[in-house]
């Protein structure tokens, strides 16, 4: 397995463990430091590849639609967190908690996605 897989696999596992941690405490700090941990993990494993960090390039030459639709949807999931903050920040706790559900489920389908994409379909 390649090390940027390793680190997205962490950065997810790492999210998971705030929302656990949040969701019990209703919305507990530490939890969203945990989460936005995570978060800027995988942000920084989509990002600093492009500006030449080659070590924690996922190693793939081409892209296919799937992979396109998994870095969509990986802005997606950014764009959700960052929403959740902003209710997490307003008190509006169910609707934080709800959201942070979506983000869960819709970070394990962009994460599928792009695996899929990079083995199961032939890159151009």
């Amino acid at each position: 397995m390649i090390l940027s897989q390793i680190l997205y696999i962490t950065a997810y596992c790492n999210f998971l463990i705030g929302a656990a941690k949040s969701f019990r405490e209703n919305g507990s700090k530490t939890g969203v430091w945990i989460m936005g941990g995570g978060v800027l993990l995988d942000f920084l494993m989509s990002v600093l590849p492009m500006m030449g960090v080659k070590a924690l390039s996922s190693g793939i030459r081409g892209t296919n639609a799937v992979i396109i639709f998994a870095i969509i949807f990986g802005f997606i999931v950014w764009m959700l967190f960052l929403v959740a903050l902003v209710a997490w920040r307003k008190r509006k706790l169910p609707l934080f908690h709800s959201l942070i559900t979506a983000v869960e489920v819709c970070w394990f389908i962009d994460f599928i996605s792009f695996l899929y994409g990079m083995y199961k379909f032939p890159l151009k």
